[in-house]
């Protein structure tokens, strides 16, 4: 049994880049409940030790209580989601390979070759989500502060409460319920969606290990964002991450054109061409352009091994090389190229022929008016610390997350294409 058919690895990827969004949502309502039920408001700077010094200690006890509660209507909501997601998805897995696995029998290259450039649109998809989940943190940031600064001070009004109260509170409770267990079952789902996609041409066994080892590893990196609340770490695992779905990508593009091309190659000369080992008959010397007699992946061939295989199913390789698998594995990472400018450019991070997007004009207006800020300040001989540390907390509020940007970006000069 060749290491694909246990372990798939664009699986794995797919898994963990869900669990990873599932997770860092789930970290981001841990660390906010503290602050949410001790001062009544977000603030990224505020820590339990600030909050608790201001408040007896009955009524500590009261908000620690409350806190606990929280924290298991979370869990509660995440476990759930996910046990809903894992008993969908094996239905669906079950499903599909006991009564539609034979639909391909006559015509498997054709099958193999479509779902392999199906595969690789999704892995491009789900690449260019990657880089943007290092700023995933801050959009939930926003997001939660919305759904729950005003229902933070109606949850701590224990005492005197009116049928209201009480409803609103309950309300609150389920949020914290729902919130999660929504979540978790959308990226869920989704993971479905795209293992479906990216698994349909490969044996059953190979989609159960990557699924768990993808699960362990996007809870440890959740975990890790829990407890550090940096995201640094987190941002170059997934570029190296997103790099490598790429590169899969690729190899899934070139491997897609090389089935079609073999199914009409053995088509014209008979369908035992597969028979004939690695030999002068085995590939079409038509378009042809390499041919090893080494190196074979295919299971069964004499001249393979389980590093070719694995060599195979990361990066595509194959013995034989024709110009449409050289040439559609240049374009797709020509696409790559040119989606990423476009994502730097719709950001504001870079100006394509001295034109930049509306990001990038909301970013120079805002440079601007810090310059006048400080100039003005400046002229009147007033200290500009004070005047800086407000314009940029204006900043904050006024940014929506998807224009954050990492640091290194906004301190930087804008690129020019």
């Amino acid at each position: 049994m060749g290491s694909t058919n246990v372990f798939y690895v664009p699986i794995f990827f797919i898994v963990f880049r869900e669990t990873i969004e599932a997770a860092i949502i789930v970290s981001v309502l841990l660390s906010f409940v503290e602050q949410l039920m001790t001062t009544g408001r977000l603030s990224p700077n505020e820590t339990d030790e600030h909050a608790f010094g201001d408040h007896d200690q009955e009524h500590n006890a009261q908000v620690k209580t409350l806190i606990k509660r929280m924290r298991w209507q979370i869990w509660a909501g995440t476990l759930t989601g996910l046990l809903i997601s894992l008993i969908i998805g094996a239905a669906f897995i079950a499903v599909f390979y006991t009564k539609l696995n034979d639909l391909w029998a006559k015509t498997e290259q054709i099958w193999e070759g479509v779902f392999c450039l199906i595969a690789c649109i999704l892995i491009l998809i789900m690449g260019l989500a990657f880089l943007k989940m290092d700023r995933s943190r801050i959009k939930w940031r926003y997001k939660l502060a919305t759904a729950f600064a005003r229902s933070s001070n109606k949850m701590l009004r224990s005492r005197n409460r009116t049928t209201t109260d009480k409803r609103e509170s309950r309300s609150s409770k389920w949020a914290l319920f729902l919130l999660p267990f929504i979540t978790v079952l959308r990226e869920g789902l989704e993971a479905i969606v795209f293992v479906g996609g990216v698994s349909i041409n490969q044996p059953a066994t190979s989609i159960p290990l990557p699924v768990v080892v993808g699960l362990i590893a996007g809870f440890l990196v959740g975990y890790i964002i829990y407890r550090t609340g940096s995201s640094t770490t987190l941002h170059w695992f997934l570029i190296i991450s997103t790099t490598i779905l790429f590169l899969i990508g690729a190899g899934l593009a070139s491997r897609g054109v090389g089935f079609l091309e073999y199914y009409v190659f053995a088509k014209g000369v008979g369908g035992d061409v597969a028979e004939t080992g690695d030999g002068p008959g085995s590939f079409q010397v038509k378009n042809n352009v390499w041919h090893l007699t080494y190196g074979n992946p295919e299971t069964g061939s004499p001249t393979t091994n389980g590093g070719w295989q694995i060599f195979n199913a990361i990066l595509g390789w194959n013995n034989t090389a024709t110009l449409g698998t050289i040439l559609i594995y240049v374009f797709y990472w020509l696409v790559v190229i040119v989606a990423l400018i476009y994502n730097k450019w719709t950001e504001g991070r870079v100006t394509f022929f001295g034109r930049g997007s509306q990001a990038y004009q909301r970013r120079m207006a805002r440079r601007e008016a810090k310059a006048r800020d400080a100039e003005l300040a400046a002229q009147a001989g007033t200290p500009t610390d004070e005047k800086k540390d407000h314009h940029a907390a204006s900043d904050a509020d006024s940014s929506s997350a998807a224009e954050e940007l990492p640091r290194s970006a906004s301190k930087d000069k804008i690129p020019t294409i």
